[in-house]
């Protein structure tokens, strides 16, 4: 079975003079899109620690700990190594205590450096 190069010759004269579908990522970077859910932001005074939103997480990537009684303060914990930024926190939490970002370069070299701590 032989090819014939004639075959594609249309197609190669079609993308010759197209310009390159491919972004120089480190240096050119595409707008992410406007439903993007990148990293779960936390707003310390609206939370009132009802903790649906940990109950809620399928990952389990959420702790909230109570850092006064008397006052009503709390600090979120965010594993984003289990993180599956599903917003469901975002959906669930009846204060809306929490967004989403549009960061998507989280990349790091240890699951420690990954947790963010909210106060």
């Amino acid at each position: 079975m032989s090819i014939k190069p004639a075959i594609f010759l249309p197609e190669l004269l079609r993308h010759l003079f197209k310009r390159p579908v491919t972004v120089k990522y480190p240096f050119e970077k595409e707008p992410v899109p406007k439903d993007f859910r990148g990293n779960v932001v936390f707003d310390p005074p609206k939370c009132i620690g009802c903790m649906i939103c940990v109950n809620d997480c399928p990952a389990e990537a959420i702790e909230i700990i109570r850092v006064s009684e008397t006052e009503k303060k709390f600090k979120m914990l965010l594993h984003n190594d289990r993180c599956i930024h599903c917003a469901q926190c975002v959906d669930s939490c009846p204060t809306k205590a929490y967004h989403m970002d549009s960061e998507y370069e989280i990349a790091a070299f240890s699951r420690r450096h990954l947790k963010i701590e909210y106060k």
